[in-house]
Order: structure tokens, then sequence, then C-alpha cells
């Protein structure tokens, strides 16, 4: 189980804030609430931050959401890369592509400028190899 995935992105001055937001909305399960905040960067232009939080059952039913959805190659890397995407708390962490979710896909990025997943695994102990073990699972990677 999943006690709870945080998604979080952010729309820049040169972005258009209902585009981004939209993005979100695209990979969320329907009627999720989306909060919003307005700040300003280190130069004083706009950022809007959007986030979003998903619970125990929706955030368990969301990892198998992620595993149909990915593309196989993406999914192929993301099991890969399972050992570096836990961290020794037993929280998993996700980049998707901004520009792909627009477009209602989903996709793995690396860059900076992406919808951020945070999910904490219900693992106790939460141990690292616990926690790894039951992403593996998820995913149906498990050895």
């Amino acid at each position: 189980m999943i006690h709870y995935i945080l998604f979080r992105t952010q729309a820049h001055s040169t972005e258009e804030p209902s585009r981004v937001r939209q993005a979100l909305e695209n990979v969320l399960p329907q009627d999720t609430p989306i909060e919003t905040l307005e700040t300003e960067g280190y130069f004083g232009n706009p950022i809007t931050i959007f986030t979003a939080r998903l619970e125990k059952k929706a955030a368990t039913q969301y990892m198998q959401f992620l595993r149909d959805k990915l593309p196989e190659a993406d999914l192929k890397e993301l099991i890969s890369e399972l050992p570096e995407r836990v961290s020794e708390d037993c929280t998993f962490f996700l980049r998707l592509s901004k520009q792909d979710a627009y477009l209602g896909d989903v996709r793995i990025t690396y860059a900076e400028d992406a919808i951020a997943l945070k999910a904490k695994v219900a693992a106790y102990p939460a141990k690292y190899e616990l926690g790894l073990k039951l992403i593996k699972d998820y995913f149906n990677a498990g050895e």
C-alpha cells in the first residue's frame, strides 16, 4: 500500500498557467483537487505552483495506473532505476513530462521542469530493502 502521493509542478512566467494545470489534471484521477499558489521568483517573475495529493487507496491505485500508462520503454527504464528512486525512508520519486502530460500521455522525464511525484510507501518497518521490494511489486518487477 502507498500512504500518499504528492504531485507538484509550476508554471513559470513563460508558460500559460491554465495549460500547466491541464497537464497536471491529465495525469491525475478525475476530480482530484488541485491547490494553486501564486508566488514570485528571485527576480520578481510570477510563478504559479500547483499541488495535489492522493491518499491510501487512491494512491495505491495510481501506481497501477502508472504501470499501465507508461510506454514499455519508459517502464523498463523505470524498473531498472528503482534502487535509485527509493530513499532510505521508503519514499519513491518520479518526474513526469509536463509537455507529454498536456498532450494526454504519461512519460518519464529527467528535466527539472516536470510534474514531480513523491510517494510514501507503507513499509513496516520502514526500511529501504522492504520499500524497494514493495515498489518493485507494484511495477511487476519483483525478484
